[in-house]
């Protein structure tokens, strides 16, 4: 039998949850678009409209990032929100203004991830 953590039923919950993401695990570097702090962490989850991010001090709810995401398949580079802070734990970051090749890459990231989940074969 496998185990889950439980998590609170919240309506902040599920707002956090609402968009689809994928478990995903990569370096990931964020930095403050206004004071210009970096901090190195790494992905856990991946969508096509965000990410989640470990880090032990992540940045606050509303901060204006760039968030870069690096594999050996390449580096997945663009703007982002914070849209949730789990202090010492991680933040949840929503995409913005995307660039297309960027954007291209995170779809064949997810497309593999999906590939993986659910074989054809």
């Amino acid at each position: 039998m496998i185990q889950t953590k439980q998590k609170p039923k919240t309506r902040k919950y599920r707002k956090e949850r609402a968009a689809r993401r994928c478990a995903f695990v990569a370096t990931a570097e964020v930095t403050d678009l206004s004071t210009g702090t970096r901090l190195s962490g790494r992905t856990s989850e991946l969508g096509i409209g965000g990410c989640y991010v470990d880090a032990l001090n992540p940045f606050s709810e509303g901060a204006a990032v760039q968030v870069r995401i690096v594999r050996d398949q390449g580096i997945f580079e663009t703007p982002a929100k914070v849209v949730y802070c789990h202090p010492k734990f991680g933040m949840g970051l929503a995409f913005s203004n995307m660039a297309p090749d960027h954007r291209s890459l995170l779809e064949t990231w997810l497309v593999e991830l999906v590939t993986q989940l659910h074989p054809t074969s």
